[in-house]
C-alpha cells in the first residue's frame, strides 16, 4: 500500500456544533500537523463539512461527515458517518429532529436552574446569541455569561441534579437512515461509554447486528493500547471497517488534534482510496 505514513483523523469538531476552530482554522491545524485523511464530524450538522469541501488542497483526502446522537438503552451514543449523500432528505430529517431535541433540552436545564432559585428571570435565554467560537452549546455559556456557573464540571453536576435527559432515535433506524443516504456508519469512541472501560463482546455483538459499518478502534478515551487491540481483532472477525479520530474541539477541551496518532495502513476505509 503507498502513502502508509498518512495520518489520518476522522473525528473533529469545530464550531458550527461545540468546536472553537472554523474550517479554514481547521484546515490550517490539519496542515500544520502533516494529516492527510480527515472527516469533521460536528454534531448533528454538516454546514461546516460540505463548506469545507470547496477548500480542500488536492494533497489532503477529506470525506464529509457527521456524528449522529442516538438513544440505546437508556445512553446518549454516538455514530459517525461517512460519505453520505448530504442532500439526502431523511438524512437530513434526522439531524433536524437532534438538532430540536438538543434544543429542547438546552432550555429544560435553563428552566431547571430557575425552579431551584440559581436565576430569577430567563426572559432572556429565548433571545440569547453567543460567539459560536467558544465552543460548547446554547445553555452551558448561557449559564457562564449569567455567572451561575463557573465551567463545565459544575454545569454537568447542575445537569445531573436536574434528572433531565435527551432521547435520540434508534441506533438501528439511525444506521439504516445512513445506508439509504449511500454512507457508512461507525460506533464513535467506544470506551467512552464506560468511562474508559473496553465494551463488552456482547454490546459490540448487539451493534454488529444492527448494521454498524465499522468501530472507531482508536480514540483519546481507550485506557490501553490492548483496548485497541481488542476493537481491532473483532473488527477483523466480522468484516467491519476500523476509524481512528481525535473527537477534538479545538479549544474547547483537551483533546489534541491527531492523537491519537494512526496512520492510513492502520485503518480501514473503504470509501477513501489513495
Amino acid at each position: 500500500m503507498k502513502n502508509i505514513e498518512y495520518k489520518v483523523d476522522m473525528h473533529i469538531h469545530t464550531n458550527e456544533s461545540d468546536g472553537t476552530w472554523d474550517i479554514d482554522e481547521l484546515l490550517k491545524h490539519l496542515i500544520d500537523r502533516n494529516i492527510k485523511v480527515f472527516s469533521i464530524t460536528d454534531h448533528d450538522t454538516i454546514n461546516n463539512s460540505i463548506r469545507m469541501m470547496d477548500i480542500i488542497p488536492n494533497d489532503i483526502y477529506y470525506t464529509v461527515g457527521v456524528e449522529i446522537s442516538t438513544t440505546y438503552k437508556g445512553k446518549e451514543y454516538h455514530i459517525t458517518a461517512y460519505d453520505f449523500d448530504y442532500k439526502n432528505f431523511k438524512l437530513n430529517e434526522l439531524l433536524e429532529f437532534n438538532q430540536f431535541q438538543r434544543k429542547k433540552y438546552n432550555y429544560k436545564i435553563v428552566q431547571y436552574i430557575k425552579t431551584i432559585n440559581k436565576i430569577e428571570n430567563i426572559e432572556d435565554y429565548y433571545s440569547y446569541e453567543y460567539d459560536n467560537k467558544r465552543g460548547g452549546w446554547d445553555s452551558l455559556n448561557y449559564l457562564l455569561d449569567k455567572r451561575i456557573i463557573k465551567n463545565l464540571d459544575e454545569y454537568f453536576k447542575l445537569v445531573e441534579l436536574s434528572k433531565e435527559k435527551l432521547l435520540f432515535k434508534s441506533p438501528k433506524e439511525v444506521i439504516k437512515t445512513i445506508k439509504n443516504a449511500g454512507g457508512y456508519s461507525f460506533l464513535a469512541h467506544p470506551s467512552a461509554y464506560e468511562n474508559g472501560e473496553k465494551l463488552s463482546l456482547k454490546l459490540l455483538e448487539e451493534w454488529r447486528d444492527y448494521g454498524i459499518d465499522g468501530i472507531e478502534c482508536f480514540s483519546p478515551y481507550l485506557r490501553n493500547l490492548e483496548d485497541s487491540g481488542s476493537y481491532l481483532d473483532f473488527c477483523r472477525d466480522n468484516n467491519m471497517l476500523v476509524s481512528a479520530g481525535s473527537d477534538c474541539h479545538g479549544e474547547f477541551n483537551n483533546r489534541t488534534l491527531g492523537i491519537p496518532s494512526v496512520n492510513f495502513n492502520e485503518v480501514r476505509l473503504d470509501f477513501i482510496t489513495i
